[in-house]
């Protein structure tokens, strides 16, 4: 029982991880997309801004080349005011063209104005003067930016919005235009970080999280400048919570799907042993027969004992399912006792009148290695009358684990007159070590290896490897799960005498296989000759 406690405690342990993993999964998917969701969303006002940015580039270098063309050297004369006017109207970007000299401008298209701009922010490395943040008295409290042909004198005047505005309205975020050459912002909201200069290298676009917040950059490929956008930890916060409200009830959804599985895998394990205890008690067990056939004459020599349990509302559990866990629990080898005394209900009458026939039956490595395991094989077949012959072993590689007590145990089943088979070789324990080890009469093929007989399989040359192995070895071999006569074929061939499987017969309890067998003999061959 402390082996049970400790896998109850096991599934519960993983049904509290079953419970907390998709929760966590949810609160770190919903941090990571937050973050992905940003850089995204920053980078594409990044992008919008240098497109604004490149419309009135493409403006200024417009106007500068038609104020180029002048058709008097007077920067302020009336043709010339005429000609900025007529650029204002024909550009929706630029709020002002004009004329600077001595850090003043002196005229625009309102006409001679006398305005001071006071020092230049910097020289681009175009050679343009720029003035950021400049104030226009007709409008207190704008932020305008002024760029001069240092050549001609003349400049534009764009405000800021123009650029900015319609990539981002949060004022909570830093964004803006640098000039890249010079490292000097012309149009911005919030200060660039020069420590973002590490991460950004050379590249023309990327975007990063640098710990406060995400950062993405955009450089033209036709200007000296790039724009940047950051948004801070706080606004990634606050998204991540928005889509933790979307992910977390999916999490706990699969959550509770997930604890509902381990709970009905905690209640089937802790409720088959005591069924497998209440089926032994009722006699649910019962047994049908498959046939072993000679590959060579198609005579039926023998037949496997197979283990069915039919549980009393009809339910029919798999020997995959139960035999495990009758293992697990030490319930197999009462269940074997079940196997011995049901074969010896069923065939006992069959193997006196056939004792060139037998039955095989199969045995655990508990079984095996019970030092009893003779007596009560003994036992039962004098209750049965018949030879200790009649009564094949088969015995799972399991066995292999418990060497030294599972040889004992061989050797005294093959002295007291059993046939002893190692059942399902090569899907287990086995070595070929351990093969020579120990003295055995026969060797089962897997039905796995088998099915690939034919097919062009990974595993289809396998089965070659072990007949010839067998051989070398003098051992009898036995294929299981033959479907096709193709299979059959290809094993006679290779000198495999034995085989059961559905191309000959379906499992059968006794009386049908007692019908089977008497219908396939001779009328000169009596039955017991």
């Amino acid at each position: 029982m402390p082996s049970m406690r400790r896998r109850v405690v096991i599934l519960y342990s993983i049904g509290l991880a079953a419970i907390m993993v998709p929760i966590l999964a949810a609160i770190l998917l919903a941090a990571y997309m937050s973050v992905d969701r940003q850089r995204d969303r920053a980078s594409a006002m990044a992008a919008d801004i240098l497109h604004r940015s490149h419309k009135v580039s493409d403006q200024l270098a417009h106007v500068f080349a038609e104020l180029s063309t002048r058709q008097t050297p007077e920067p302020c004369a009336e043709p010339n005011l005429n000609l900025m006017r007529k650029l204002v109207i024909q550009s929706n970007l630029l709020l002002d063209v004009g004329y600077v000299a001595d850090e003043q401008l002196v005229c625009s298209s309102f006409g001679s104005i006398g305005y001071r701009l006071g020092p230049k922010s910097y020289v681009s490395a175009a050679g343009y003067n720029i003035w950021t943040q400049f104030e226009h008295p007709l409008l207190p409290g704008s932020r305008l930016v002024v760029t001069g042909d240092a050549k001609t004198g003349f400049a534009a005047l764009v405000h800021e919005g123009t650029v900015l505005d319609g990539a981002a309205l949060d004022k909570k975020l830093t964004y803006g235009v640098l000039g890249v050459g010079r490292r000097k912002e012309i149009f911005h909201n919030g200060l660039f970080d020069p420590l973002w200069f590490d991460k950004i290298g050379d590249k023309y676009e990327t975007s990063f999280f640098d710990g406060a917040g995400v950062v993405a950059w955009k450089r033209s490929d036709r200007y000296d400048y790039a724009a940047y956008v950051a948004i801070p930890r706080s606004e990634i916060e606050h998204d991540g919570w928005r889509v933790l409200l979307v992910l977390l009830p999916i999490g706990i959804g699969a959550a509770g799907v997930l604890a509902f599985v381990v709970a009905q895998l905690v209640r089937i394990n802790g409720a088959l042993p005591a069924a497998l205890r209440v089926a032994l008690k009722r006699g649910e067990f019962f047994l049908v027969y498959q046939p072993i056939v000679d590959l060579r004459t198609k005579e039926w020599v023998g037949a496997e004992a197979l283990l069915r349990w039919r549980k009393s509302t009809g339910e029919f559990v798999s020997p995959d399912v139960f035999i495990p866990v009758a293992e697990r629990n030490r319930l197999i080898e009462r269940i074997t006792q079940r196997v011995l005394e049901l074969v010896a209900s069923d065939a006992a009458d069959l193997l006196r009148k056939r004792p060139d026939f037998h039955v095989a039956v199969n045995l655990s490595a508990q079984d095996i290695c019970n030092p009893d395991i003779c007596a009560r094989l003994r036992a039962i077949t004098t209750a049965m009358g018949i030879n200790n012959q009649c009564i094949h072993i088969e015995a799972t590689e399991r066995v292999f684990l418990h060497a030294e007590q599972a040889r004992k145990s061989v050797e005294a089943l093959r002295a007291q007159g059993h046939l002893v088979a190692i059942d399902d070789f090569g899907t287990g324990y086995s070595s070929l070590s351990y093969l020579t080890e120990f003295t055995m009469d026969s060797l089962k093929i897997d039905k796995c290896f088998v099915g690939t007989i034919g097919q062009h399989a990974v595993t289809s040359h396998v089965i070659g490897h072990i007949i010839e192995m067998a051989k070398s070895l003098e051992l009898k071999m036995i294929a299981e799960g033959i479907e096709t006569e193709e299979q059959a074929e290809y094993l006679r061939a290779h000198g495999v005498q034995f085989g059961q499987g559905w191309l000959f017969s379906k499992p059968m309890p006794m009386h049908e296989l007692v019908e089977q067998l008497a219908s396939r003999r001779s009328p000169e061959r009596p039955v017991g000759s």
